[in-house]
């Protein structure tokens, strides 16, 4: 007889997963266009395993997360970089924590596609509002302010003037 795992359980034995395959990867200084490969075939095995739509959903959204960071760390182009954050905005992000992350990434790396701009200091002010709309009490709320204040700290690309 098999007992069916909790939601948490199965989280975590995914994540174990795709730390083992990443850690093969970066032990094999992999280059990104296999690492990517590797998420996106991790995703269609896990896609087929899912049960509900919505547990898909949470998914497509943490590998749609996990492929921006990617495309952050080999300093990808906009069409790369882009095609993910797009991705991540039509799933929504999956918390704060991780709109927070993907937001001060965008603006770091803002000096290879400086056309988006506007965009990405928008996205970061919209961060931050949430981030700041935590009660005062609630360590992650210092968190992220740190992250947002360190990203506009070492963003290469300024802030364009208000329209």
């Amino acid at each position: 007889m098999t007992m069916r795992r909790t939601q948490r359980e199965r989280g975590l034995e995914l994540g174990r997963e795709k730390d083992q395959v990443f850690l093969k990867l970066i032990e094999a200084k992999a280059p990104y266009e296999e690492r990517r490969r590797a998420l996106l075939e991790l995703e269609k095995q896990w896609l087929r395993e899912a049960v509900t739509e919505a547990e898909r959903e949470q998914l497509r959204r943490g590998i749609a997360e996990d492929l921006v960071t990617l495309a952050y760390s080999f300093n990808q182009p906009w069409a790369e970089f882009g095609k993910w954050l797009r991705r991540v905005q039509r799933l929504g992000f999956s918390n704060l924590a991780l709109r927070v992350h993907i937001t001060c990434l965008y603006v770091q790396s803002l000096h290879l596609f400086p056309r988006q701009a506007r965009e990405a200091w928008e996205m970061l002010a919209d961060a931050e509002k949430r981030a700041l709309r935590l009660r005062r009490d609630r360590p992650l709320r210092q968190e992220h302010l740190e992250a947002i204040a360190h990203a506009k700290r070492v963003a290469r690309v300024s802030r364009p003037p208000a329209r």
